[in-house]
């Protein structure tokens, strides 16, 4: 049977520190129906602590999947592309993306499921996630129904790495179709909140600046649909 939730989240770097908040999003979410799938974005270190780990059978594996992708040209595919290469290949009406620096709070998933479902019963819409830092508006990590993200041309891998939750916010306040449950905590660890900066970030701030621009470029056009 189909989970009603697809947890996908994109590894790269911080092996040691992947491994814990894969841990942790397992023991906390609250819930059975749902499903984490591990995308490892070409980097073989990550791709070992977490086969050791199942391995040990230090992580429990019953809602757990993993896939290794290769870099293409020696270059990693990325967070949206990840996103959206996984989702092609699962059925589940709600989709998250998640990221490896996270503390998930108590029933992080089962809590934002039931705001989800309270807020727009079984229509379409995007349900955010309290993660610390971000205003009330904006929410980098989410539940969407599919139906919504296909109607946006899927996840917004025109982004190099930042602004993607974004527009994805934007457009569906526009609609009148977000919400966020302050109660469904996943705390994010970023070095804005007393985390250490390492290389991982270093990757998406260099691309921070192209980014906004695109952003507000595409903001200003109404949002023109991207050819894949």
């Amino acid at each position: 049977m189909t989970p009603t939730v697809a947890a996908i989240l994109p590894c790269r770097g911080r092996p040691a520190q992947t491994i814990a908040n894969v841990r942790r999003l397992l023991a906390t979410a609250g819930m059975d129906d749902w499903e984490l799938i591990c995308v490892v974005d070409g980097d073989r270190d990550v791709m070992l602590a977490l086969g050791s780990a199942v391995e040990e059978k230090t992580l429990p594996v019953d809602q757990l999947r993993w896939r290794y992708v290769t870099p293409e040209h020696g270059r990693k595919w990325g967070y949206w592309q990840c996103l959206g290469l996984m989702t092609a290949t699962h059925s589940a009406p709600l989709l998250c993306g998640l990221a490896n620096d996270l503390l998930p709070g108590h029933q992080w998933l089962r809590r934002a499921v039931d705001a989800y479902r309270e807020t727009f019963g079984a229509g379409p819409g995007l349900l955010g996630f309290n993660d610390g830092i971000h205003e009330l508006e904006h929410s980098p990590h989410f539940l969407i129904d599919r139906r919504l993200l296909d109607r946006f041309g899927g996840w917004p891998t025109w982004y190099g790495h930042n602004f993607g939750d974004r527009e994805l916010c934007e457009r569906a306040t526009e609609l009148g179709l977000y919400a966020k449950a302050p109660w469904a905590v996943l705390y994010h660890d970023h070095w804005i909140n007393g985390g250490t900066h390492d290389p991982v970030y270093a990757e998406g701030d260099a691309t921070a600046e192209a980014d906004r621009r695109l952003f507000e470029e595409r903001k200003r056009r109404g949002w023109p649909l991207v050819s894949r």
